[in-house]
């Protein structure tokens, strides 16, 4: 495992998304990125290596993986693509980060919880969120009782990164590739986030969701839409009295943020937080007469790679106040399949004259 003073080689699939991770990468001083795969656009990944100092670009990763001289791997290709990958990191002894989902499906997550779970290598999900400062403090207030005992949790994402009729992600808008859209975009962020902050035995209720455009442009094509854009799901703690809502757009124009509200019998807390800046401020209303406290909180990486190998340099104990490990991801991923079964699988698409 690593140790203190040494530097992590990592690799790192995906060329989209996958520019955020190299960012994170580049600030951990005991991490480089070596090898940066991606699946069709060459371009791209060949500026992105330029810009972020990578020395190789490969369009065959499994080959990668086994040419050996890296000892981490960072996923964060679509869904479909995270078994193969992941089981591949994971038997060549590498450290393995996965973005999230972790998988298309609870099955195969549970398989790669396993597997992890026998290579005892280490493995991460970046579940960013679980970094932010303003987030850790109410999780702090939550577990220390202030608000009394919990009984309601409302999130709410908003994005707009999907915003309008056109798409750099045709994969993103069909189930076989993405599994699910803004439940796998930003709902499994919440349903980690639920868990963490108000542990439970959390279960799927209802759901409805909606697609806001059935068809979008790509590079001059139709891509016909499957997977929802909004979402809104119920949620029940079956072993005590809590209930939670998630609500997760991608389609909000000109709208980005995240709220939560965790309401207990002593009191509320309200954390209103910038998904691009991690900035965020949390207000916590308790006493008699009950009172307001506001918190401010400055900008934040939410760096979930620093977060993790800092922890590992140090021989910190990874335990679930801050690190996602596999476990966590799966948990994310049966609630998303539960949201699924339970009315966001038949999104409501409106039908243009």
């Amino acid at each position: 495992m690593h140790r203190e003073g040494s530097t992590l080689r990592f690799m790192l699939v995906g060329a989209g998304f996958g520019e955020t991770h190299l960012g994170w990468l580049t600030e951990c001083t005991d991490a480089s990125v070596e090898v940066l795969c991606y699946q069709k656009n060459k371009a791209r990944a060949l500026d992105l290596a330029e810009r972020y100092g990578v020395p190789q670009v490969s369009d065959d990763p499994i080959q990668a993986i086994a040419d050996g001289g890296i000892d981490a791997l960072a996923v964060v290709s679509p869904p479909d693509t995270h078994e193969a990958l992941i089981s591949a990191g994971l038997e060549a002894g590498l450290l393995v980060f996965s973005d999230k989902p972790l998988a298309s499906s609870a099955q195969a997550t549970a398989l790669l919880v396993e597997r992890a779970r026998a290579a005892a290598n280490g493995a991460f999900v970046t579940f960013q969120w679980r970094v932010n400062p303003g987030l850790r403090r109410l999780r702090e207030v939550c577990a220390q009782g202030d608000l009394g005992t919990v009984v309601r949790v409302d999130l709410e994402f908003h994005h707009d990164f999907l915003a309008g009729p056109t798409t750099a992600w045709p994969w993103r808008h069909r189930r076989e590739t993405a599994g699910a859209g803004t439940l796998g975009d930003q709902g499994v962020h919440m349903f980690d986030l639920l868990g963490w902050l108000a542990p439970g035995a959390w279960s799927v209720v209802a759901g409805t969701s909606s697609v806001a455009w059935p068809r979008r442009s790509h590079e001059g094509g139709v891509v016909e839409c499957e997977t929802e854009d909004i979402a809104d799901v119920l949620l029940a703690d079956t072993a005590g009295p809590a209930r939670a809502r998630v609500l997760v757009s991608r389609v909000s124009a000109g709208r980005r943020g995240l709220r939560v509200v965790v309401h207990g019998t002593k009191g509320y807390a309200v954390l209103s937080a910038n998904p691009d800046s991690g900035s965020a401020t949390l207000t916590v209303v308790t006493g008699e007469p009950l009172a307001p406290s506001v918190t401010n909180f400055g900008p934040h990486s939410m760096n979930p790679y620093e977060f993790v190998l800092t922890r590992i340099a140090r021989g910190v104990e990874m335990d679930s106040t801050g690190v996602a490990d596999f476990s966590a991801g799966h948990a994310a991923q049966l609630l998303l399949e539960e949201a699924l079964e339970r009315g966001c699988g038949n999104p409501g698409i409106v039908q243009e004259s």
